[in-house]
Formats: C-alpha cells, sequence, structure tokens
C-alpha cells in the first residue's frame, strides 16, 4: 500500500486546488489546532466539501493537533470526539511537535482504507478463486475457509493481502 499525502494546511487559496483530488482520494486526515477555536469551526466546511465532493465510500479521519500546547488549548478534547461522532469518523489528538500519536492516527487510517479494500476486492470476485499478478505472485484461494480465529475467508484474505502491501 502506498500513502500519497496532500497537506494545503487548510488555507483557504488552496480550496479550489484540493477539491480536484477529492474524487480519487481513499482518505482525509481533517486536522485542526486546539489552540484556535476559528480552526476548528472551519472543519465543518471542509467536512460539507468532502460529503460532496469525494468518494461516498471514503475514510476521514479528524485530528487535534498540537496537543503539546495543552495550556493553551481552546478546544476541548470532547469537542473534538463528538464532532468525529457526529460525522462517524475516527478521531485522534496529535502533536506534529512531539510526533505524540501520529503514526497511530495514520496506521488507523491506513489500516481503515486497506480492510475496506479487501472488502471490495472480497465482493468483486465472489465465486473467482485465485488472484494472479505475474508468474511469481502467489495464488489466493478466497473459497477456501479459514480457521475461526483468522476470521474465515475474509480474515485468510487479509493474512494473504498483509504481506502484499
Amino acid at each position: 500500500m502506498r500513502l500519497q499525502l496532500w497537506d494545503t494546511a487548510g488555507q483557504e487559496r488552496f480550496r479550489s486546488l484540493t477539491s480536484n483530488f477529492f474524487g480519487r482520494a481513499d482518505g482525509f486526515v481533517l486536522c485542526y489546532d486546539i489552540s484556535n477555536r476559528p480552526s476548528f469551526d472551519h472543519v465543518i466546511g471542509w467536512m460539507r466539501d468532502i460529503k460532496t465532493r469525494a468518494p461516498p465510500d471514503c475514510d476521514i479521519v479528524l485530528c487535534g493537533n498540537k496537543s503539546d500546547l495543552d495550556a493553551d488549548r481552546v478546544v476541548q478534547f470532547e469537542d473534538g470526539k463528538n464532532l468525529a461522532d457526529e460525522y462517524g469518523v475516527q478521531f485522534f489528538e496529535t502533536s506534529a511537535l512531539t510526533g505524540n500519536n501520529v503514526e497511530p492516527m495514520f496506521t488507523a487510517l491506513a489500516t481503515t482504507i486497506k480492510h475496506r479494500r479487501i472488502d471490495d476486492y472480497e465482493s468483486s470476485n465472489a465465486g473467482d478463486t485465485a488472484s494472479t499478478r505475474g508468474e511469481d505472485s502467489a495464488k489466493i484461494d478466497l473459497t477456501k475457509s479459514a480457521s475461526a480465529s483468522e476470521g474465515g475467508a475474509a480474515g485468510s484474505a487479509r493474512a494473504a493481502m498483509a504481506n502484499c502491501c
């Protein structure tokens, strides 16, 4: 799996450019500054843009950044969590300065996208018994059932594809 990240810093001058990328995106990280209430308030507009211009199945993470500035906090954790819950998206608070919670946030988004793609792949290939990519590729049998601990056929496909990305 390859992640391509575009950071517009939420600046209005990039708004027209970003909408061009919405149609091809699998996921979004919407960030706001916990020490800047207007940045949080702008999330609603960005969320509206994503919901109207991006694919309906794209994954979104709401991210309260600058958690290292807790003394300057004007947006409470609960405010961010409530907004994320309202939109049905994942929520993280991070610090780009210290790196706190940054990797878990990106890992959660990438994992969600990967699992959705696996599910889409399995749905579109129901009845197919194998997938190959060139003579050196392994065959994945989606019709065989895996053990319950691996989550059945979905678990075996996930296990097989986990080594590819």
